[in-house]
């Protein structure tokens, strides 16, 4: 069994009750923070998870609102833990590795890190129970989704990006799949530039529809007007009782 707590489900601009895009995963005693956004150490204590826990991060790309809550996580873990393991594509590392110098936190008293390149192994972590695999979506160049493999089951993750092959491909084999869900079809016909990086509501509906999937969370939503959050849901509504719709904070038990 494996559980998800939802940190924030916004898109890069949030909203009054909705943080960027983040979430813990939990399996056993095994734990992973997928992205890092502002104030992350208050938003885990929040959710009655201590910061000083937190020994593994992945970043799935270097846009500011998946990455620039780490320095703030890494200096409150000054003193208070030994070690942190950040996995990401090359140019998120490099930029990582140059702020976190910047700053002055890449020695005691702050955690220990390791930087791992998601791209060099078919798993980029791996253990008796849990196995993390990277798989390259449609956003930005080296940008990628994250497939958990637990339990005999597979949680598929790919916010911020438009359709892709390889993700509906991967989505097949899966139980679970958290997806880019950023508008309404309006909202993208109104801003077709989304097209290029990000998924709306009724593609979204209509591509995973005949798809076996135990659920379906769409996350990383874009509520710059009036009624679009019912928008988004109306379009999902084909999806009938697969759909989760997850608020900050909330929690999931995959079963």
């Amino acid at each position: 069994m494996a559980k998800l707590i939802f940190l924030g489900t916004a898109a890069s601009i949030p909203s009054k009750d909705r943080d960027n895009t983040s979430f813990l995963f939990l399996h056993r005693k095994e734990m992973f923070l997928i992205d890092c956004p502002g104030a992350i150490h208050q938003k885990l204590l929040k959710a009655g998870i201590n910061f000083k826990d937190i020994k593994n991060i992945v970043i799935t790309h270097q846009h500011p609102d998946h990455f620039y809550g780490i320095i703030g996580l890494i200096h409150a873990q000054g003193y208070l833990s030994k070690k942190l393991a950040i996995f990401s594509n090359q140019t998120t590392i490099l930029l990582l590795k140059e702020l976190i110098r910047k700053v002055g936190l890449n020695r005691y008293p702050f955690p220990r890190l390791t930087f791992h390149d998601v791209f060099k192994r078919k798993f980029f972590y791996s253990s008796s129970s849990l196995k993390l695999v990277a798989v390259r979506n449609k956003h930005i160049r080296n940008s990628f989704g994250v497939k958990f493999i637990f339990d005999g089951k597979t949680l598929l993750y790919s916010s911020d990006t438009a359709l892709s092959k390889t993700i509906l491909k991967e989505a097949k084999e899966a139980q679970y799949l958290i997806h880019d869900c950023t508008a309404s079809s309006s909202y993208f016909k109104e801003y077709p530039q989304l097209y290029k990086m990000h998924t709306d509501a009724k593609t979204l509906a209509s591509i995973l529809k005949n798809i076996p999937l135990k659920k379906i969370i769409p996350i990383h939503f874009l509520l710059l007007k009036k009624g679009e959050l019912r928008k988004i849901k109306k379009e999902l509504t084909p999806l009938g009782k697969k759909i989760y719709f997850p608020s900050d904070f909330s929690i999931l038990t995959l079963s």
